[in-house]
C-alpha cells in the first residue's frame, strides 16, 4: 500500500471510528499493517503545519490520536502530555525552543503553540512527541524584520479546495517547490456538502468525504477537518509552508453573512449562528492562527504588507440581483475603519490585500455614456456601475467598494495588489477610480480554485459535452474581456493556484494550472502570467 492509499483511507477509518489496519487489509490483503490495533496507535497522522509567522513568533500545530478511538470529534480519548520542539534548520540539530503542554478532547485532541523569541527571517523545523512516538519534522520561516530591507518574497495562492471533486494537486506542487516563502489560502479550506452534494466535472465524484451528511455540528466539523487533513498533499503543504489563512463562506455555509446565509446549503430550521460558532470552533483548532478574528496585517519587511480582512463575519446580506443600496457593507464599519488605516499607513513597497471575493466588477454595463449612467442611477436606483451577476462578491456592495477606489486614488501610491479567491476561476484586472471607468488605481490577480468545480466544470455535465463546452467557454472570456475592459485575462476552466513573485521592481503572476483535477498525477504548467509595477498600477503583459 502507498502513502497516498494509506493516508487517505486513513480518513474513513478515523472518521468511521474503525481501525487504521482494518481499513489497510481491506484495500490490500496481505500487506503489512500499519501501526493500528497490532501496534501503537498512529499518534501523528494528521501530521504537522505552522503559520501566521511575525518577525519572532511563528505558531506551530499537530493533533495527537492517543487511541484508535480518539477519532477527530469522537469525544473519546485520554488528556495527552505533548513535548513540542523547534530546531535550527541545519546539519546541527540544536534545539531553540522547547516546551510541554497537555491537550484533551475538549480541542479535539489538537495542539498548537505560539513559539516566541525567534529570530528574524530565519528557517526553523519543528517537531513533537508523544506516547512513545515523534512526529514527522515540518519547516517553517518567519517574517523579516520590521522596516527590514529585503528585496522578494514568493506567495503561492490558493482556494477553494473541495474533497470529492478532485485531487489537491495544487498543495502537491507547493509542497515540493523550495522558492515558496509562504502559502496564502483565501478560504473554502473546506466544504460543507453532503457526500455527493457537490460533484466535480461531468457530475462525477471522484472520492468520499467524511462525515457523509452536510456539516452542521462541532462534531461534523471536526470530522470534516480531521478527513481532509489526511490527504497526503495536504498534510504535506502544510508541514512545509507556513500558511497564512482566512475562511470565506463554505467552511460554515453557501454565501454567508453576518447574519444567516442564502445560498444552497442552508435549510428551514438551521440555527445559523449556533452552527457558525461551531464551525469557528472547529477552524480555530485545526488550523494553524492564532485567534479569532481572522482580520489582521502580517509585514515582510520593507517589501509588503500583507492586510487581510474578513469578509464574511460582518458583512450585510447580499441583495437581490439588479438592486443596490448605498448603505450595503462588506466589511462593517469598524472593520472598514481599520481596513481604511491599514492602507493609509503602510509605508510598505506593496500593499498586497488577501481577498475572498473578487473586487473588480463583473457587471452588464447600463451604458457606455456617463451622463446618461448618472440619470439611470440617479432616477432609477440602478447600480452606479452595472448590473452585477453576483452580489456576493463586491459588485453587491459597490458604494463601499468606491470608497476604497476613491482612497487609492487620492493616496496616489499605485502600489497595491489585490490577491483573491472564491470565483473558482482566474483572472488579471485592472482596477479603475470608478470602478468601470476611470485611471488604474491598482491591481487584482485571482487565484482559480484548488479542485471545486469551474464554470466549465459546471455546465460539462456528461464527458461527451466537455469539447462543445469548452469552446463555449473560450467564447464566454473573449465576451467577458470587451464588455468588462478592466478584465485583461480570464480562464474558466482551469485548476490550480496562483504563483505571485515581489520584488522592489515589480510583481510577477504566474497561474500555474492542471489540466484534470480528478488524476492524482496531472501534471502543472504555467498557462499564463502578468506583471505589475510600484507606481504604475494595472495589468501588464510580460
Amino acid at each position: 500500500m502507498n502513502r497516498r492509499t494509506f493516508l487517505v483511507g486513513s480518513a474513513a477509518t478515523l472518521a468511521a471510528g474503525r481501525t487504521a489496519t482494518a481499513l489497510a487489509q481491506d484495500e490490500n490483503p496481505g500487506a503489512p499493517a500499519p501501526a493500528g490495533e497490532d501496534g501503537p496507535a498512529p499518534v501523528f497522522c494528521h501530521s504537522v503545519a505552522s503559520g501566521d509567522p511575525l518577525p519572532t513568533a511563528v505558531i506551530i500545530w499537530t493533533r495527537v490520536t492517543p487511541s484508535p478511538d480518539a477519532a477527530p470529534g469522537s469525544g473519546l480519548g485520554e488528556p495527552t502530555d505533548v513535548r513540542w520542539e523547534v530546531l535550527a534548520d541545519d546539519d546541527s540539530n540544536t534545539i531553540v525552543a522547547s516546551g510541554d503542554l497537555r491537550t484533551s478532547p475538549e480541542q479535539d485532541h489538537t495542539v498548537k503553540v505560539d513559539v516566541k523569541g525567534l529570530q528574524p527571517d530565519t528557517r526553523y523545523r519543528y517537531r513533537f512527541h508523544a506516547l512513545g512516538q515523534t512526529s514527522r519534522e515540518g519547516r517553517t520561516r518567519t517574517a523579516p524584520a520590521p522596516g527590514a530591507p529585503n528585496d522578494h518574497a514568493r506567495i503561492a495562492v490558493c482556494c477553494c479546495a473541495n474533497y470529492e471533486a478532485g485531487f489537491f494537486r495544487g498543495y502537491r506542487e507547493m509542497a515540493d517547490r523550495e522558492d515558496i516563502d509562504y502559502v496564502l489560502h483565501l478560504g473554502d479550506y473546506t466544504y460543507e456538502y453532503p457526500t455527493g452534494g457537490y460533484p466535480g466535472p461531468f457530475q462525477e465524484t471522484v472520492r468520499t468525504v467524511a462525515p457523509p451528511n452536510r456539516t452542521t455540528t462541532l462534531t461534523d466539523y471536526r470530522i470534516r477537518q480531521g478527513h481532509y487533513h489526511l490527504d497526503p498533499d495536504l498534510a504535506d503543504m502544510r508541514a512545509s509552508k507556513p500558511l497564512i489563512s482566512v475562511w470565506d463562506d463554505h467552511e460554515f455555509a453557501d454565501n454567508n453573512w453576518r447574519d444567516g446565509a442564502t445560498g444552497n446549503t442552508i435549510q428551514p430550521g438551521d440555527d445559523y449562528q449556533a452552527m457558525k460558532a461551531q464551525a469557528m470552533q472547529a477552524y480555530q483548532e485545526w488550523m494553524p492562527i492564532r485567534e479569532l478574528p481572522l482580520q489582521r496585517t502580517v509585514r515582510w519587511g520593507s517589501l509588503m504588507d500583507i492586510i487581510i480582512p474578513d469578509l464574511r463575519s460582518f458583512r450585510d446580506k447580499q441583495l437581490q440581483m439588479g438592486t443596490w443600496d448605498p448603505k450595503q457593507s462588506m466589511l462593517g464599519g469598524e472593520q472598514f475603519t481599520w481596513f481604511s488605516n491599514e492602507l493609509r499607513n503602510s509605508e510598505a513597497t506593496w500593499r498586497v490585500i488577501g481577498n475572498e471575493v473578487m473586487f473588480a466588477p463583473m457587471t452588464i454595463p447600463l451604458t457606455m455614456d456617463p451622463n446618461i449612467q448618472a440619470w439611470l442611477t440617479d432616477k432609477l436606483g440602478l447600480p452606479p456601475q452595472g448590473i452585477p451577476y453576483n452580489t456576493d462578491q463586491w459588485d453587491g456592495y459597490q458604494a463601499e467598494r468606491q470608497r476604497i477606489l476613491d482612497q487609492l486614488a487620492e493616496d496616489g501610491k499605485g502600489n497595491t495588489v489585490f490577491l483573491t479567491g472564491d470565483i473558482h476561476s482566474s483572472w488579471a484586472n485592472s482596477l479603475l477610480a470608478r470602478g468601470s471607468s476611470g485611471d488604474t488605481v491598482a491591481t487584482e490577480f485571482v487565484s482559480p480554485s484548488i479542485c471545486a468545480a469551474s464554470p466549465f466544470d459546471t455546465i460539462a455535465k456528461k464527458r461527451e459535452l466537455a469539447e462543445p463546452v469548452r469552446q463555449a467557454i473560450r467564447a464566454a472570456e473573449r465576451t467577458l474581456c470587451q464588455a468588462d475592459y478592466w478584465v485583461k485575462w480570464v480562464d474558466l476552466e482551469h485548476h490550480g493556484y496562483l504563483l505571485v513573485d515581489f520584488t522592489r521592481d515589480r510583481a510577477l503572476a504566474e497561474w500555474r494550472h492542471v489540466d484534470n483535477a480528478q488524476s492524482p498525477d496531472t501534471p502543472f504548467y504555467t498557462n499564463f502570467a502578468f506583471q505589475t509595477f510600484p507606481g504604475r498600477p494595472g495589468v501588464y503583459y510580460l
